[in-house]
């Protein structure tokens, strides 16, 4: 979380149905974790923390259901 409180555009730029959040990838206790957010207005707002398997399925689900 640090990183991206120092670096906002530190995670990839997401297009299509997922434009405007980005997702950074990170390592704990050896395993992967992805962590979508959005920076607006020196917030930044955090959507979803996960592991990557179905991380991208869950995050469109999550954002369909909060439309």
């Amino acid at each position: 979380m640090e990183n991206i409180l120092n670096e906002p555009d530190i995670g990839e730029a997401k297009k299509v149905d997922l434009s405007g959040l980005r997702v950074h990838k990170f390592k704990f206790k050896g395993q992967q974790f992805l962590i979508a957010y959005l920076f607006e207005k020196n917030s930044i707002i955090l959507y979803m923390i996960g592991s990557h398997e179905n991380f991208y399925l869950k995050l469109k689900r999550y954002l369909k259901g909060a439309e």
